[in-house]
């Protein structure tokens, strides 16, 4: 199965525990890119931009930030078309969060769009997707204690977290055709194999009919989201914790299993039960230690007396 490497399926676990304990739940369910989650028409216009980015931020319960959008042109001209919500604040110094991502004194943002990215709906609402979770990270000050080679990952994950897991699948795998033939780029930081991972964790998570993803993912995302779905049923156990137990979690307490893909399931039929998982036969194995309560030791001079009780009391009985 074309999974990530172990380790990386358990950093993938750790913080999403961290995550999941700072804030980042679903507030609509899962995002998905059609006209029920994104009513407004798009022209690619900057106002048609800024409602999409309002849009995003309703999605994920974000709405009350003020956020001014700014699209910057190849030659690196900038052009604002104000406050995506809210009134516009004063300007000021911009703290950086994420390259296209600046947080003001005041606590506004503002967010940078290429003038290119207007031209592709998948990256625009990928890179929008990205900046919306950059602003949860900030606010839950999630950013704290992170190496900078992982605070873009990490934002990939709480993306998925907040219910945006299909949109930003999608748009790590984006095929952009030219005159040298097809290419395929990325508009995320994690890799399709981790977010379609991550994207099953959170269905199976969040109680999310996993059908629906995969009919809203491109190819290449659904064909990696089967196989992750196939892990997350394999390891439910462990995915439950992440809200059950996170401590556990985070400290590296479980045992993954080796998922099983649908060729072996085909010919394990009709072979009965299924093998427990390795989380169940680990569980299995503590409880079989635990010590249990020693029985009493019989007294032998005791137990003669109550024999010849016992004795006495069937004689009485029998000469009635």
């Amino acid at each position: 199965m074309d999974l990530p490497a172990e380790p990386r399926v358990r950093w993938i676990l750790h913080r999403a525990a961290a995550l999941i304990e700072q804030g980042a739940e679903p507030v609509r369910g899962l995002v998905l890119p059609n006209a029920d989650s994104f009513p407004d028409p798009f022209d690619g216009s900057p106002n048609a931009v800024a409602k999409l980015l309002a849009r995003v931020q309703a999605l994920a319960g974000l709405s009350d930030l003020t956020v001014e959008l700014t699209f910057v042109t190849p030659e690196g001209e900038t052009m604002s078309t104000g406050c995506g919500s809210g009134a516009c604040g004063p300007g000021g110094k911009i703290e950086a969060r994420l390259d296209r991502v600046g947080r003001r004194p005041d606590g506004s943002y503002v967010v940078a769009v290429g003038t290119g990215e207007v031209r592709d709906p998948v990256v625009l609402t990928t890179a929008l997707v990205r900046s919306v979770a950059c602003m949860f990270m900030t606010e839950a000050d999630a950013y704290d204690g992170l190496s900078a080679t992982e605070r873009e990952p990490v934002t990939d994950l709480a993306g998925v977290l907040l219910g945006f897991g299909v949109l930003l699948a999608n748009g790590s795998h984006v095929v952009v055709k030219g005159c040298g033939g097809a290419k395929i780029h990325s508009a995320t930081r994690l890799s399709t194999n981790e977010l379609t991972l991550a994207l099953a964790m959170f269905c199976k998570l969040f109680g999310t009919d996993g059908r629906i993803a995969a009919r809203h993912l491109d190819p290449v995302p659904r064909e990696r989201f089967a196989e992750s779905e196939t892990w997350a049923r394999a390891n439910a156990a462990v995915v439950r914790r992440l809200r059950e137990d996170p401590d556990g979690i985070r400290s590296d307490a479980f045992v993954l299993d080796q998922a099983e893909g649908w060729i072996s399931r085909l010919f394990s039929f009709g072979r009965g039960k299924r093998a427990p998982t390795a989380e169940e036969t680990l569980s299995e194995l503590e409880r079989s230690m635990r010590v249990t309560t020693p029985k009493k030791t019989v007294d032998p001079e005791r137990a003669k007396k109550l024999a010849e009780l016992r004795a006495l009391v069937d004689e009485t009985l029998e000469g009635q």
